[in-house]
């Protein structure tokens, strides 16, 4: 049996006072930095699919179908008048406030929303899930491991790393962090930092994942001196990754579509942002035998998905 998620009865709950006689007429704007990016548009197609069951209507406006986006969404917005715009990805989120900086905001889908420009009247829905959920999983599949370290720039991840920092004591686990300012301090950090750690977590971090070239160098040292590598993405799996935990991308649009009828009924706090509702846990079955860490093997029915080594 997997866990239960108990953030599933905030969805159901938005649902269900939308759905009993609250359903408003009010227009939404979804606002889409890239429609050709499986995971935006997986996350748009979830969140009409609530819109249009409880009666919301919405337009749509797509980044990539405008030469002059600026122009072309400030006016839509005048046209419009929507209660409230939903953005999905960074490019989406900071457009949308440059030109419509007092409507309501709702972001999904951006990396460290922290260091986001923002402002009164936005909500969101985190990209990462929240590092007490974090670490419980890491410490239930792995309950050897005590000390992790990771890497990150103070500019833009601060205040998420001390508060990984105070969720993980409660694990029993310990953080080194190594704060870096350029991504080319990455392989002479990492080369202090392994030796003294049992496993390696990459957060989402934008100078340390700045570039491809960052990413290899990272695995690459991790490899040299047997260290396993958790990651927030299932996308580092083929890069070697032992175990990637991340947002569900279905519950996301599901779950913003809740956070926007609640809004727009004036049911949620200003500021609000949620972490994910649902995850996905991917298990990197080759990578975890070549460094013969030891596994929580009742934790596999915690597992939604088992790679094996290539043939």
């Amino acid at each position: 049996m997997k866990p239960i998620n108990f953030y599933n009865v905030f969805i159901l709950l938005a649902v269900f006072f939308a759905g009993t006689g609250f359903a408003q007429s009010n227009k939404i704007l979804i606002v889409n930095s890239e429609k050709t990016v499986f995971r935006y548009e997986k996350i748009a197609t979830e969140f009409k699919k609530v819109l249009q069951q409880n009666a919301y209507s919405w337009t749509e406006f797509n980044l990539d179908d405008h030469a002059n986006a600026d122009a072309d969404l400030k006016q839509l917005v005048q046209q419009e008048n929507p209660a409230l715009i939903y953005c999905i990805g960074t490019q989406a989120y900071s457009l949308a406030r440059n030109v419509a900086p007092n409507k309501k905001l709702l972001f999904s889908a951006a990396i460290n929303w922290r260091r986001l420009d923002v402002g009164v009247g936005t909500y969101g829905i985190a990209n990462e899930l929240s590092s007490a959920q974090e670490m419980s999983l890491l410490h239930y599949f792995f309950p050897t491991i005590k000390t992790i370290g990771l890497l990150y720039s103070d500019k833009f991840s601060r205040e998420y790393v001390e508060t990984i920092k105070k969720d993980a004591l409660n694990s029993g686990i310990n953080i080194i962090n190594k704060s870096i300012n350029d991504a080319q301090e990455i392989s002479e950090v990492l080369n202090d930092l392994l030796p003294q750690i049992d496993m390696f977590w990459i957060i989402s971090d934008p100078v340390v994942l700045s570039n491809k070239e960052s990413v290899r160098q990272i695995f690459q040292a991790a490899q040299q001196q047997n260290k396993p590598v958790y990651a927030y993405s299932d996308v580092y799996i083929e890069q070697g990754a032992v175990l990637a935990i991340s947002a569900d991308i279905a519950t996301i649009g599901r779950q913003s579509a809740g956070l926007a009828m609640m809004v727009d009924q004036g049911k949620v706090p200003a500021g609000t942002v949620q972490s994910p509702a649902g995850s996905t846990v991917t298990l990197n079955k080759c990578a975890l035998d070549a460094l013969k860490l030891q596994f929580n093997q009742d934790a596999l029915d915690s597992v939604n998905k088992i790679v094996g080594c290539e043939q």
